[in-house]
Parts: C-alpha cells; structure tokens; sequence
C-alpha cells in the first residue's frame, strides 16, 4: 500500500481523528527502513521510573529526619538525577525550603506559665495602688548569650511542608555561653 492509500484509509475509518498526510508519509517511511514497534522510542534523561512510590516514602523519611537535607543528598542515597529529587520533594511531596532563622520560636509550657504568673502579679500590684505603680519602675531582664558557629543563610534553610507547623530552630553546636542580667531603674515624677 502506498502512503496515499493508507491516509485515505484512515480518513474514512477515523474521520477528524486520522493523522496528516505527512505523518502517515513518515510512519510508512520508517517502517521500510526496518522499525518494527509502533511504541515511541524512549527519550533522553531518568527514567520515568525515578518517581516511584518507594522513592517517595524514602524521601519523606529522609527530609522528616532532618528537614536541611539537601536535594544532592536525597538523589545520591536514592540513586536519582538531582532534578528528580527536587520534583518528588516539590511537586510530589509539596515542601519547599524556609530559612530556619525565620522560623518563629514555641515557648514550652513552662515559659508560658512563667508569663502568665508574672503578667497577673504585675496586675495585682498595679490594682492595688494605681498612682504610684506607674511611677517607678524597676526591671530585669536576664538572659542567656549563646555562642555559635557561623552558617549562611543557605545552610540554615529546612524543608517545609505547607500543612506544617512552624517548628523551633535546631541549634548548632554550641561554642560557649554567658548568662547576662540587665538592671534599669527608672523612677517617674509627675
């Protein structure tokens, strides 16, 4: 058959859903010169086969054990190409990277019960003598200056699901630390 007759052919049976005149024309021209699939050929790059489920779980588990693993490092333990590591942790797992010095810091129970134990003393004073409580002040503030090795802005970034919540920062490996206390008296004569 003559690529003419083929692409009349087609027409008839497939009507608006027959290919070109062209594309038959190529097909016939291919398959004299020895193709014998009509399956395309495969194409350059990872396989397909790179966004398995195994993958996926394996990559989960890696980025909830440590939420600054780089995307080199996921593709190297799972044997894929960076880019297909970046695509299951983006677009498959939805994650994406927030520098962890923006994370905002969660206060434990016991620093929120400080507060409010603290908050409702201060109350109870300035109930009791209302003129003469915001005429003198005198405050402390205490805290503890922690030394740590320098990182960029890059390595501190962690991975961050959009359901997440935000958690606290891990702390690097700390070099030292001071415990500072600051006294400011500020009396007030009206």
């Amino acid at each position: 058959m003559t690529p003419s007759e083929i692409h009349e052919d087609m027409v008839r049976t497939l009507t608006d859903n027959a290919p070109s005149y062209a594309t038959v024309k190529r097909w016939v021209n291919e398959f004299q010169h020895g193709r014998e699939s009509v399956e395309d050929d495969p194409t350059a790059g990872s396989p397909p086969t790179a966004n398995t489920e195994d993958n996926i779980d394996l990559a989960l588990d890696m980025i909830m054990q440590d939420h600054r693993i780089l995307c080199r490092q996921i593709a190297e333990r799972l044997g894929i190409s960076n880019k297909r590591a970046d695509n299951i942790v983006t677009k498959e797992l939805g994650f994406s990277k927030v520098s962890a010095r923006w994370v905002p810091r969660i206060l434990t129970p016991e620093q929120k019960r400080t507060r409010c134990t603290l908050s409702t003393s201060n109350l109870e004073l300035f109930g009791a003598d209302e003129e003469n409580f915001l005429a003198r002040f005198i405050t402390k503030d205490e805290s503890w200056v922690h030394h740590y090795q320098s990182e960029t802005k890059e390595q501190s970034k962690q991975w961050k699901n959009t359901s997440s919540t935000p958690k606290k920062a891990r702390s690097l490996l700390q070099l030292a630390r001071s415990w500072c206390q600051l006294f400011l008296i500020f009396k007030v004569s009206c």
